[in-house]
């Protein structure tokens, strides 16, 4: 996921309303804590970038997106 700073860039020149969704380190580390997983913030940092460069446009980013990508990591990371 961008940072912050990269996130103002892509907005520069957009005009009107726009809808946007915003999940941080901390969204990722309370769904890891409900699966029992424990995460660094880099492995946090890498989950977000992951879903941000794989998230399926049609359907978002959503609790349970998050949910796959970290039982993911997970499994790779065993």
């Amino acid at each position: 996921m961008p940072t912050i700073t990269e996130a103002k860039k892509r907005l520069t020149g957009i005009k009107g309303h726009v809808a946007i969704a915003i999940w941080e380190p901390a969204d990722i580390f309370e769904r890891a804590q409900h699966f029992g997983i424990k995460l660094t913030i880099k492995d946090a940092n890498d989950i977000l970038d992951e879903i941000d460069r794989k998230q399926d446009c049609e359907y978002g980013i959503s609790w349970g997106t998050l949910d796959s990508f970290i039982q993911e990591f997970d499994r790779c990371n065993e």
